[in-house]
């Protein structure tokens, strides 16, 4: 519905500030109220913690002082479709969308894993969070950081304007060197409190939700996303690209996000969460 009032809200992955999605911006349509937190897990009151409820709750307070008087639909991606998720499932009268964008889904026999992991050495090695510790994060004021991190492999497939917006919003020039704005223990400790507990917000998503994984993707594979809209009910499409697809097809995903809010748009929301049947009464 052309002109109608949208309030979108973007949440990063890990390490990678908002800026970094900004062609997907530029291709969403100019009467929508796009805003982002620019970073997460960098409020000293907020700290990054167990299964990233302070980010969740992050989201929600940046929402509700950002947002317009109009419907606010959440997409994220990878670690901000987690937190995207668990927000409209702790307030789902607020929002009237959500798309989620190749999640790292850790549901059934794996929480007990990920659990046990996370009071070992052993998280380091399901995650990358000791490499994002000690992660390269100063250079020379005068490096070519486009070319630098055009050569790493998480990068490689990115679109070349994709790493520019990367480079600008995560990094800046301090005390004569180019330094990360994102610290890197931050972006570790998100690693090491990746959520195991999904399951308890079963059934718990009262608007419209669109799942989105890379068809190259390593980190939300069919077996973790498939469970998934088992326990949340919602649509599930695959795009080109691996797990940075948004930076790889921006003009793919800015596509499909505008098709998608836009016809939710245009629908009645149903905000009732879907429960399953009640079990008889028990008369013994």
């Amino acid at each position: 519905m052309a002109g109608q009032k949208i309030t979108l809200h973007f949440a990063h992955a890990n390490g990678f500030p908002a800026g970094s999605y900004q062609e997907i911006f530029n291709r969403l349509p100019e009467h929508w109220n796009i805003i982002a937190k620019p970073q997460f897990g960098h409020e000293p009151h907020l700290p990054v913690g167990r299964n990233w409820q302070n980010q969740v709750q992050e989201l929600l307070d940046y929402v509700a002082l950002n947002s317009r008087d109009a419907p606010v639909y959440l997409v994220g991606h990878s670690f901000g479709a987690v937190i995207s998720f668990m927000a409209a499932c702790t307030e789902p009268h607020r929002f009237s969308g959500l798309i989620l964008i190749d999640p790292p889904l850790i549901t059934g026999p794996g929480t007990l894993l990920l659990r046990g992991a996370k009071h070992t050495g052993y998280i380091n090695k399901l995650t990358p969070a000791r490499l994002a510790e000690f992660r390269k994060h100063s250079w020379e004021k005068d490096s070519d950081l486009v070319a630098y991190f055009r050569q790493k492999a998480l990068f490689a497939n990115m679109q070349e304007a994709c790493i520019r917006d990367y480079v600008n919003a995560a990094t800046a020039l301090q005390e004569n060197r180019i330094r990360l704005t994102f610290d890197p223990l931050v972006e570790a400790n998100i690693f090491r409190n990746i959520p195991h507990n999904l399951n308890r917000f079963k059934n718990k998503l009262a608007c419209p939700g669109l799942l989105i994984t890379g068809q190259q993707s390593n980190v939300c594979k069919p077996a973790h996303w498939q469970r998934f809209i088992k326990m949340n009910p919602m649509q599930h499409t695959s795009l080109p690209g691996g797990h940075m697809l948004p930076l790889e097809h921006p003009q793919v995903v800015a596509a499909k996000l505008e098709q998608t809010i836009s016809r939710w748009a245009q629908q009645p929301v149903n905000r009732s969460p879907v429960h399953p049947p009640a079990a008889p009464a028990s008369h013994g």
